[in-house]
């Protein structure tokens, strides 16, 4: 796929990765399959192409699998990463809260707070963090059954109105 074709070239570069492959889902999206090496994380791979591309050169899903050719990979399941940025002012404030607590360069509206490395100490400090900036009342058990930032940031938005 030409379209992804700088993606592919600087993760066949990466020395995380073992392979990758550009394919188009069934629904029309551009993913990049990755079969990562034991020290590589999906999501830094997702962070090293957002640092390094241009908007347009992005994947709209970076899927980390076992083996290529991966027939249908799940884009939805755990170790897929989309690059949708943060759009709402919630979601951009809990973007910057999530970033500063998990020591990330920047979080994706989709991601997950388990998946980036959040943990119980990390949890108490980014719903500290979030109550605070925010003005919200945001529990743990708000933050664990969230699949999203996304989701997380409309859960504080419906408790305004």
């Amino acid at each position: 796929m030409s379209e992804l074709d700088n993606a592919v070239k600087l993760l066949r570069e990466h020395p995380g990765v073992t392979d990758v492959a550009a394919q188009r889902a069934p629904d029309g999206r551009r993913v990049l399959a990755v079969v990562p090496g034991l020290a590589a994380a999906p999501v830094d791979l997702r962070d090293h192409l957002w640092d390094a591309l241009d908007r347009a050169d992005l994947p709209d899903v970076l899927v980390a699998v076992d083996a290529l050719p991966a027939a249908d990979p799940d884009l939805d399941g755990p170790g897929s990463h989309t690059f949708r940025a943060p759009s709402t002012p919630t979601e951009e404030d809990l973007a910057e809260i999530w970033a500063e607590t998990l020591g990330r360069t920047r979080v994706a509206a989709d991601d997950n707070f388990l998946d980036l490395g959040g943990d119980s100490m990390t949890a108490a400090l980014l719903l500290d963090l979030t109550n605070e900036r925010l003005e919200a009342d945001l529990t743990l058990g708000d933050l664990l059954s969230a699949p999203s930032l996304a989701a997380i940031a409309e859960t504080i938005d419906n408790a305004r109105r």
